[in-house]
């Protein structure tokens, strides 16, 4: 017996036992400690699982209470409604001012239909958001964007905005002069939506511009205004009003009432497009600007995501001869400069003598505070783009940069610091916005260089067996 208890293998195999039962005690306290935090950790480079920073920064200004009741079968497994909740969870653990509660609507039939109505469709797999007396509905097929991207964190977020405001602010497109409908900029609609902006559109030939108008959206026309017109639009901007004048592609000549709105400020168009002669700021084309986003609270969200705005067929923003005392015009988008506008008579897409060279602005934002009350001011943001700044096309080859860049000048324009922006999070990533310049390096590293590698291996592989 006592030989048994002085065995060396014995005694090893018992220490062993003891120490991995330490081990595992501790791990199950460790384990215990941990999960009462509730913490999860995302370690993906764009934090996919994770809320964003402009989310935390809205739940960080909640303080009043917010149900959100989500509409899901009990016995619900997809994948998608897991994903939902997860997401749902970290609002909940984020903000403690928001509660949430499951209705199985095939167990309360009935509770949804306070909140449907002609115009609201309450289904299952839905979620409700509810403050008071408002409320938002967010359907199944809200949970995505026009790519088919789970999105539901913006849709969520700008829920909770719309239920904690007071008013929502409307944008009025002004129509009636051959300007493209403004249902057809989809991109632009689904951002001024989720930025709980109403969009409306506006006569002015038969309509005043109405009291509930946030910003005044111009975009270009066919024909121009009637003096009437003009004499509306500047009473509205000499008494605090905002617009955002987006004219590139107007002939000036044709149209002197909408081109002398942007003068009063001291700004017009140069003549003819801007090209730009840096392969490394347009995309295919000359004329298909990437251009630089200067210092501005509107840039900024765009700049630390490293995004582009794509502006096709530009004209330059240049200041006229007559200024009106303290206005501030500040540059947002720019042409390099390398960047050139053809002259008269040149008719090569390529640089040629006599051509005006950059840099070129080619959207500007103007603030005038020639009031003797200095808290008054007139805000307006002019853009030598074409509409093509809100194509929904052009728009989706810059991931949303483009409608981003407007919303933002909308805010800005608006006073507004609250409305944001939250950019769906691909499991798959983004598009790739490519310039000219890396098309070209890609192109001489795939048909010449990594050809010319194979082959010379090729060689020296037939020539080494050669000579054996």
């Amino acid at each position: 017996m006592n030989k048994l208890f002085n065995d060396k293998r014995l005694k090893y195999g018992a220490y062993s036992v003891v120490v991995t039962i330490i081990f595992i005690a501790i791990l199950i306290v460790v384990n215990l400690i941990i999960g009462q935090f509730n913490r999860t950790f995302d370690f993906t480079e764009d934090e996919i699982f994770s809320l964003s920073d402009e989310t935390k920064s809205v739940l960080d200004n909640i303080n009043t209470d917010i149900n959100i009741y989500t509409l899901f079968p009990a016995n619900n497994t997809e994948a998608v409604i897991g994903r939902v909740n997860q997401i749902i969870d970290q609002y909940e653990q984020s903000c403690s001012h928001i509660k949430t509660e499951n209705r199985d609507l095939y167990l309360h039939p009935d509770f949804g239909k306070r909140y449907a109505s002609e115009n609201v469709s309450v289904g299952i797999n839905g979620i409700i958001v509810e403050c008071g007396d408002k409320f938002r509905v967010i359907n199944y097929s809200d949970y995505y964007d026009e790519n088919g991207v789970l999105s539901l964190e913006s849709a969520l977020t700008s829920a909770l905005q719309y239920v904690n405001m007071e008013v929502s602010p409307t944008v009025y497109f002004i129509s009636g002069h051959g300007e493209p409908d403004s249902s057809a900029f989809t991109s632009l609609n689904d951002q001024l939506m989720l930025a709980n902006y109403n969009v409306k559109t506006l006569d002015l030939i038969k309509n005043d511009i109405p009291e509930d108008c946030t910003v005044l959206f111009i975009t270009p026309v066919d024909r121009d205004y009637s003096q009437a017109e003009r004499e509306k639009i500047m009473n509205y901007l000499n008494n605090d009003g905002r617009a955002f004048l987006l004219l590139g592609g107007i002939d000036k000549e044709k149209c002197p009432n909408i081109m002398s709105i942007a003068a009063a400020y001291g700004l017009t168009l140069e003549d003819g497009y801007v090209y730009e002669g840096d392969e490394s700021a347009y995309m295919m084309y000359p004329y298909a600007i990437l251009p630089s986003l200067s210092e501005h609270s509107i840039n900024t969200g765009l700049t630390e995501k490293n995004y582009h705005t794509l502006a096709v067929a530009s004209q330059s923003v240049a200041k006229t001869d007559m200024q009106k005392q303290g206005l501030i015009t500040e540059p947002l988008l720019s042409a390099s400069a390398g960047a050139y506008i053809k002259a008269e008579g040149n008719t090569s897409a390529n640089k040629e003598p006599g051509d005006k060279t950059g840099p070129f602005d080619i959207a500007v934002a103007v603030t005038d505070s020639t009031y003797t009350d200095k808290e008054h001011s007139t805000k307006l943001i002019v853009s030598g783009c074409s509409y093509y700044l809100i194509e929904p096309n052009m728009d989706e080859m810059v991931n949303n940069a483009n409608s981003t860049f407007v919303v933002n000048a909308l805010n800005w324009l608006n006073d507004n610091t609250k409305s944001i922006y939250i950019a769906p999070k691909q499991l798959s990533g983004s598009a790739v916005v490519t310039d000219a310049r890396s098309v070209t390096r890609i192109k001489i590293i795939s048909w010449l260089v990594m050809p010319g590698i194979l082959f010379g291996l090729g060689f020296i592989v037939w020539i080494t067996r050669r000579n054996k």
